[in-house]
């Protein structure tokens, strides 16, 4: 399980009862939702620990210095005040230890120390915590704030880890985000939606109790875009990967992606899911399976039968499910599924069926009309590579389909396994320079005269955990096929191969 690291952010509003708020735009280089919007903070630094204070104070203190100092160092707001209890205004010393913050040169409690400034509790009234969900490699337990723009200062942002900000009212960023001008992290898209027309002071009490219920174990509304969200859950996954993720697509006829858990209790976390959105209004029309392997369709026939659903699916994966899950309909290439009016402007809104074998024969991606996503399957990972394992697995058509994906307007690529990424092209880029680093390290060892499958996967896989390394015999078996049918290997006997 990946360590959780504690971090602050802050909803700074323009003034008291302003329903405006700054909301920067993470630098599309960032690995935890690089390329979203969100609100200004980040993970807590060593020196934002107070060790003198009441333990029981210390943690909540350590995030507020974390959220004020993230602050000033992301837009050069300065939440403290000096010992009349003014705030400061900006001027160049100000820029000066903003500087030497971000290059590391001083320390935050240094700054305030040398110029009498404190940071005083009641400027940073608390909201709560997120803490990132379990299916992620990052994971951050994150302390929100609310704060106002102090007089005599501005936001400014300067060339960095972030690419721009601007201050804007809550119902403009929400509509941007639905016409699918933006991509809003899930917990600003929560905070935005739970918000509404109220303004940012009431972030505690209309927030708080959200917060506490996902605390306690309830299901995070992890909404990638309106209409569409995402839902992890545990399954018999190859690590690092733990987790398949669900989507919830549609805004009238709504279709569930790969239910992938076999076991009774997170089936029981799905089901939950399903009956609130019922509750809600929002029917399923049917589930959608993107290929047949295990942890992408271990809850399918539950579904069915609890929900009255029926079953979609290429046909070359009814042929691997025959038996064990009921296909309804079979999905072709270029088929397209209605998902009812896009929430951003009333028009059509559909998904498209694409065909891309190579990871499974009956293997689909999904592309939807409005916002650019591309359900993508396990063509990638966010956390990983796939696995290609013959005799389904092709890694000649793999790479095929790769490269059609690649050719894909695509604005956000929403994984099975991993967070999204709005950086598609550089996440299948990086796929397919994996594939040639491997290919030419077959080529290399074939170079030196025949050698056995084991030998190979020996070589190029050292370091690999044994119970992988059935798998990682796999891609090199790929491999050699592939190689096989461009006429550049050929097998000697059962296990030898060498070039020619």
């Amino acid at each position: 399980m990946s360590a959780i690291i504690p971090a602050a952010s802050v909803l700074v509003a323009r003034g008291p009862g302003s329903r405006e708020i700054f909301s920067i735009l993470r630098g599309s280089q960032l690995r935890f939702f690089g390329g979203f919007w969100a609100f200004p903070g980040g993970k807590l630094a060593a020196e934002d620990d107070d060790p003198t204070i009441d333990p029981i104070q210390q943690k909540l203190r350590a995030r507020r210095v974390a959220a004020c100092r993230e602050l000033f160092e992301e837009t050069g707001i300065l939440i403290v005040r000096r010992p009349d209890g003014s705030f400061p205004t900006r001027d160049a010393d100000l820029d000066r230890c903003r500087h030497a913050l971000l290059d590391g040169s001083l320390t935050f409690p240094h700054m305030l120390a040398e110029r009498g400034l404190i940071l005083c509790d009641g400027d940073f009234p608390l909201i709560g915590e997120i803490t990132t969900p379990a299916f992620a490699a990052v994971r951050y337990a994150t302390t929100f704030f609310t704060a106002h723009l102090p007089v005599g200062q501005e936001a400014d942002i300067w060339p960095g880890e972030l690419e721009s900000g601007e201050w804007i009212a809550i119902q403009d960023l929400l509509v941007r985000w639905r016409r699918g001008e933006i991509c809003l992290t899930p917990p600003t898209a929560m905070t935005l939606q739970t918000l509404g027309q109220h303004p940012v002071e009431s972030a505690p009490q209309l927030l708080g109790p959200l917060l506490e219920r996902l605390a306690q174990g309830a299901e995070h509304p992890i909404f990638i875009a309106p209409c569409v969200r995402m839902l992890p859950l545990k399954t018999v996954a190859l690590a690092p990967s733990t987790h398949t993720n669900a989507y919830f697509v549609g805004n009238g006829p709504c279709y569930l992606i790969d239910p992938g858990p076999d076991e009774p209790a997170e089936q029981a976390r799905l089901f939950g899911v399903i009956d609130e959105q019922l509750q809600a209004g929002q029917s399923l029309t049917a589930i959608v399976l993107s290929h047949h392997h295990r942890d992408h369709v271990g809850a399918a026939v539950a579904c069915a039968n609890r929900f009255r659903l029926p079953i979609w699916a290429h046909a070359r994966t009814a042929e691997k499910l025959q038996g064990r899950v009921p296909i309804a309909r079979t999905l072709c290439d270029g088929d397209r599924l209605g998902l009812g009016p896009s929430p951003g402007d009333g028009r059509p809104w559909s998904l498209e069926v694409l065909h891309t074998p190579g990871h499974a024969s009956g293997h689909l991606v999904f592309a939807d009309s409005h916002y650019g996503l591309v359900f993508a399957g396990d063509m990638v990972s966010t956390l990983s590579s796939m696995v290609i394992a013959p005799p389904d697995g092709d890694l000649a058509l793999y790479l095929q389909s790769l490269r059609r994906l690649r050719a894909l307007p695509c604005r956000m690529l929403l994984p099975s396994h991993g967070n999204a990424s709005t950086q598609a092209a550089q996440v299948i880029d990086a796929a397919l320079e994996h594939r040639a680093k491997r290919e030419r390290q077959l080529l290399d060892t074939l170079a030196t005269g025949p050698a056995a499958i084991d030998e190979m996967t020996e070589r190029m896989y050292r370091g690999t955990p044994e119970a992988l390394m059935h798998f990682a015999r796999a891609q090199v078996l790929a491999g050699l096929l592939k190689l096989q049918a461009e006429g550049i290997a050929q097998p000697v006997d059962e296990e030898r191969w060498q070039l020619g």
